[in-house]
């Protein structure tokens, strides 16, 4: 698994500082004015005429129908485009966030990227332990949507078939309320804990990008491990 936190990233440390104008903008990663894109946020939103509804709406396909790959299949620079996330119908929680915020911004919702290491619990059960230390996630990524006046986080990475499967928490839409990964299992045993915040960004930081392409031999094998053991968050 390559390693972000080597490459010691910060964003705005108040969310504050965020430029409305540029989380409205299309980008080389956010590119809402791609067709496929268009017309997904066209039949999302067909009719909705309320924000919340419409982040709703977003928020729900991109959680369940975007299916979460712990290691998805890299070829190139094109794998972290909005447009293609959405043709691949899966991805890692940075192509999750980065169509998900494109998606927002579609619909004239202002939408930015956020970043935390997280302690992933139920990794430290398995024999990849050792591949995790401490079962840190460093640099998980997620989106946040400017409504009502207020920046609010909102992480759609697991799907609900996902949770289904292993008896976790899935997220759920409430208006004026954040979404965070679950602190806890169905079972009451300790699921994720955010450790670091990173701060916050309008696009998403092309470093992350290139430091996963330069490393891509380590990333596909860590992505042979899972595929072969079926691990996920």
């Amino acid at each position: 698994m390559t390693d972000f936190s080597e490459l010691n990233i910060s964003g705005y440390s108040d969310v504050s500082e965020l430029d409305i104008e540029l989380s409205l903008a299309s980008d080389e990663f956010m590119n809402f004015d791609h067709s496929d894109v268009q017309y997904t946020v066209e039949k999302l939103t067909n009719g909705v005429d309320d924000l919340w509804d419409k982040a709703k709406a977003i928020f729900y396909f991109v959680r369940d129908e975007i299916v979460y790959d712990f290691a998805p299949t890299i070829k190139g620079p094109e794998n972290w485009k909005a447009s293609v996330i959405l043709k691949e119908g899966r991805g890692f929680c940075h192509q999750k966030s980065i169509l998900q915020s494109a998606l927002y911004r579609a619909v004239g919702i202002p939408s930015a990227l956020t970043y935390q290491d997280v302690i992933d619990y139920p990794l430290l059960e398995t024999r990849y332990k050792e591949r995790i230390p401490d079962g840190v996630l460093p640099y998980h990524g997620l989106a946040l949507i400017f409504i009502d006046n207020t920046w609010i986080r909102q992480d759609a990475t697991l799907d609900a078939g996902l949770c289904n499967r292993r008896g976790y928490y899935y997220n759920d839409v409430e208006r004026g309320k954040e979404i965070l990964l679950p602190e806890k299992t169905k079972r009451g045993k300790p699921h994720f804990k955010i450790q670091k915040e990173h701060g916050y960004f309008e696009s998403f930081d092309s470093r992350f990008r290139d430091s996963l392409l330069a490393n891509l031999s380590v990333w596909n094998t860590w992505r042979s491990f899972v595929k072969k053991e079926h691990l996920s968050m």
